[in-house]
């Protein structure tokens, strides 16, 4: 701009600072307001709240905090996109004194100005489980929404979602939220839809609600075009639209005409990046064995399943499916044997065409796309609930065989300091998202003076450390869990197995006909060293264990 002789002024600088936020810039959007006075151009609420956000995307709480505390020094008022702005960079950054204390001061800084959720939305996004704050909040939201019906959608949609991870059951709530919403359905973001959605899904809001926002979002499916429409764009819609197929799924109340729609224009959208990503005809011909009694014997992954744009591989322990944490990796590998005709593997974006993980220490089946266009069903088939994952897992106590399942929010606190990794980061039982692990009580044992339980576990939701923060939940951790169980208990289990009990078992989803395909893996002899230990309770359970052993009793975990 100044070659043209013309001199950037508060708008062109909150567009450039608004992009370094967009672009994870943050050193370069705290230099541009920087040099603002000297550009003579003055900070405003805008610029600010931008920088802010650059910074607590990069989880910079100091900064954040350090431009909250500079905009009453520049006459510059901080509205409620600072505040949130701040509050989040001290949630990533573990600095929860800190975001609670600022949550405090919102009501006193901001008065009415302040929207319908901006104190429900910190409650949850910090997951605070004060009942008194908690109902306090959703009382005054309840309050505002009878006296004004002109809230826009975004309000109405983190109140949603913050009802949602909150566990906040008010029925004259819900049904002021819904009445609102069903009146501006066409005016919510992709985006916004799901946060409703997540609030159907977790105390079905309203049963009308529910079926006008699927109606809405197949409407806007129907017409997506993705040859007219940004990849920066429709990667957003992508992801929002998924989500709302699992949320609608996990309520049970996910329509057919929805899926249809979801699953063409997931296959529009696979087709075009595969054309544009230069996708061969992946390699195929990999020695594979769909049942594998013995494969865990040997310590490399091996292929179970090769088909011509998917497979499934079995991951040994301490390997990890990708990521920094482990010397061995399970995307080296596979690109080891598939080479550079599979450019999905390099996607960072898309999980390296990975459909799920298991936690370095685990061992077990997971699947990978070897094309986009499969990725993107697979991820549709993943929403709705059609990708089987069962699991087996050794835990303390006599788990009673009249329990089925397992319904406990789960809340992940996503530090990263030399504290927090050694402590637990999942909580299960309070506030969070929802989630549900169905179990099957296979056998009763014992091993000296300890009673441990054999369970085949299928996970209706993919939560991190599910299984192991709900049986922890239960009061039944997995045997030899170093963060879901005591100390001492760690230390005992590890003359019996290891390294965590936790074998994913076998797999089962559509291949790209819609035939189904079941992939099974018999236990690792680790794993099978520590249950030969085991004494089964009965007659019963000693043959339970005993087959498991064998490996010839694998099976659907319905049928187990």
């Amino acid at each position: 701009m100044p070659n043209l002789r013309q001199a950037p002024d508060e708008i062109s600088f909150s567009a450039t600072i608004s992009a370094c936020e967009k672009g994870g810039q943050w050193q370069l959007a705290l230099h541009l307001l920087s040099e603002m006075p000297e550009a003579q151009a003055i900070p405003n609420t805008i610029t600010y709240n931008a920088a802010m956000s650059a910074c607590e995307k990069a989880g910079k709480w100091q900064f954040a905090l350090a431009l909250l505390d500079d905009m009453p020094e520049r006459k510059v008022r901080a509205d409620e996109i600072s505040y949130n702005a701040a509050i989040s960079a001290c949630e990533k950054g573990g600095e929860w004194q800190l975001a609670l204390h600022l949550l405090s001061t919102i009501p006193r800084e901001l008065g009415k100005a302040a929207s319908v959720s901006t104190i429900p939305w910190a409650l949850a996004r910090l997951g605070v489980s004060d009942r008194v704050a908690v109902d306090t909040a959703f009382d005054e939201a309840l309050s505002r929404l009878r006296v004004s019906s002109c809230h826009p959608p975004g309000e109405l949609a983190s109140l949603a979602w913050a009802s949602a991870v909150l566990g906040v059951k008010n029925a004259e709530f819900s049904e002021a939220l819904a009445r609102q919403a069903l009146q501006r359905m066409r005016d919510f973001s992709v985006d916004e839809l799901l946060l409703v959605a997540w609030g159907t899904a977790a105390f079905g809001l309203d049963v009308e609600l529910s079926s006008e926002l699927q109606n809405e979002v197949t409407a806007r499916l129907d017409k997506f075009d993705v040859r007219n429409c940004p990849e920066s764009v429709w990667k957003s819609f992508v992801e929002a639209t998924l989500g709302v197929v699992w949320a609608c799924r996990f309520a049970g109340v996910l329509s057919n005409l929805l899926l249809m729609s979801v699953r063409r224009v997931m296959r529009q959208i696979g087709r075009a990046l595969d054309a544009t990503k230069g996708a061969g005809t992946p390699p195929r011909g990999i020695l594979v064995q769909e049942n594998a009694w013995n494969a865990l014997s040997q310590s490399e992954p091996q292929v179970l399943l090769d088909l011509c744009d998917r497979l499934v591989v079995l991951k040994p322990p301490n390997w990890e499916v990708a990521g920094s944490t482990a010397e061995l990796q399970l995307l080296s590998y596979l690109k080891m044997l598939l080479g550079s005709s599979v450019p999905i593997l390099c996607d960072v974006e898309r999980g390296h065409g990975f459909l799920h993980r298991l936690d370095v220490p685990s061992s077990g089946l997971i699947l990978a796309a070897k094309t986009y266009e499969a990725y993107y069903d697979l991820q549709v088939q993943l929403s709705a609930g059609e990708i089987a994952r069962d699991y087996v897992v050794l835990c303390h106590g006599w788990v009673p065989r009249t329990r089925s399942s397992i319904d406990a929010r789960v809340f992940w606190r996503d530090e990263d300091s030399a504290e927090t990794r050694l402590t637990v980061k999942t909580r299960a039982g309070g506030q969070g998202k929802p989630a549900r692990t169905q179990l099957k009580v296979l056998a009763h044992a014992t091993h000296e003076a300890d009673s441990f339980s054999l369970l085949a576990i299928r996970i209706a939701t993919g939560r991190r450390h599910q299984i192991r923060s709900h049986c922890s939940h239960i009061g039944h951790p997995t045997v030899s869990d170093g963060k879901y169980t005591a100390p001492p208990t760690f230390e005992s289990d590890l003359s019996l197995c290891g390294r965590n009990f936790l074998h994913r078992y076998r797999l089962a989803f559509n291949d790209a006909t819609g035939e189904c395909r079941e992939v099974l893996a018999a236990i690792p002899e680790d794993l099978g060293e520590a249950l030969r230990q085991m004494k089964g309770k009965n007659t019963g359970s000693a043959g339970a264990v005993q087959v498991w052993l064998s490996g010839v009793g694998l099976r659907d975990w319905a049928d187990s």
